[in-house]
């Protein structure tokens, strides 16, 4: 069971719509793929399911929040499988193969999960038990592990956009690492934060492994692989990004990066729209030729990537 998750800094890069298009077409092509959705907006769990299906059936007792709140000390570790959902609409398209996609809801207060896991942290800087520091850390790595290895050949974990304490719990729970991007000036700047981030927290978190070397059970050092930047919201001319793009393009490959060859341009009709059908525009009949062509490319490189993650 592979475990990704799709980080940025930022919001309003196409996350979401990168999570849940791979992993739509990924079921589609035959395999288990399970979304949890880590983000305060929903925006993930939105895609699948409309606010009063939401509402009804998982805001109160099955969404991520719960899990997060049911947690304690010493007691066992809560299961995942309780709040597993299978969404029916992009299930009833993806059943004509043997592919399955299932989803772990969100809920718009898990903010307040976040803060109450702060809190345990003791401050952002000093850690005042590392007890408590692998308790928070390891939580979704621990938490995937109730569920049986062979239940899922991936799981895509949409965090939220910022480098808080759940998306470094979720950078310590996954295999890889995937971050999509705007080719603009502040998305350029947030990739190199938080490229700086991500290697100041394995670095951290590795460092106390070293100097907890009795940890009973133990605890491995983070060694999350970053399968590249893939850039979203790509204006094109004459097949090619446009020429005030270009550069940020070139900047991101500076970094030392791997950037995705696959783009996917800007496409507000198509994706705005994906979720009022519940159906990733990958699997819908409405999307056009070069916006399919784009998507499906993305999702060949995407599996040669975990496959092979250093290009």
């Amino acid at each position: 069971m592979r475990v990704i998750s799709i980080v940025n800094y930022k919001g309003g890069v196409g996350k979401t719509t990168v999570t849940a298009n791979l992993g739509a077409q990924i079921a589609a092509w035959g395999k288990r793929v399970l979304l949890l959705d880590l983000d305060p907006q929903a925006s993930l769990t939105f895609s699948f399911y409309r606010p009063e299906q939401w509402r009804a059936g998982l805001a109160d007792n099955r969404t991520i929040k719960q899990w997060f709140e049911a947690w304690q000390m010493d007691a066992p570790v809560p299961p995942l499988a309780p709040l597993i959902t299978s969404p029916a609409v992009v299930n009833s398209r993806i059943a004509q193969g043997s592919g399955a996609l299932d989803l772990i809801a969100s809920h718009l207060s898990l903010g307040d999960v976040e803060m109450n896991l702060a809190a345990r942290l003791g401050g952002a800087e000093v850690h005042r038990s590392t007890r408590h520091y692998f308790d928070v850390y390891l939580r979704l790595a621990a938490g995937l592990a109730t569920l049986p290895p062979t239940a899922y050949d991936l799981v895509l974990l949409d965090c939220p956009p910022n480098f808080g304490v759940i998306t470094r719990a979720a950078v310590a729970a996954s295999d890889q690492l995937l971050i999509p991007a705007r080719p603009d000036e502040l998305s350029t700047l947030g990739i190199e934060h938080l490229q700086s981030r991500l290697r100041r927290f394995i670095w951290e978190f590795n460092r106390i492994v070293d100097l907890q070397s009795d940890l009973h059970p133990a605890v491995k050092k983070l060694e999350p692989i970053i399968l590249g930047v893939v850039f979203t919201m790509v204006q094109y001319y004459s097949g090619k990004p446009i020429a005030a793009l270009r550069p940020y393009i070139a900047q991101t490959r500076q970094l030392g990066l791997p950037v995705f060859e696959a783009m996917v341009r800007e496409s507000n009709h198509h994706f705005a729209g994906a979720a009022r059908t519940q159906l990733p525009v990958i699997l819908s009949d409405q999307v056009t030729p070069a916006l399919a062509w784009e998507l499906h490319r993305l999702v060949e490189e995407f599996l040669k990537r975990i496959r092979t993650p250093h290009p």
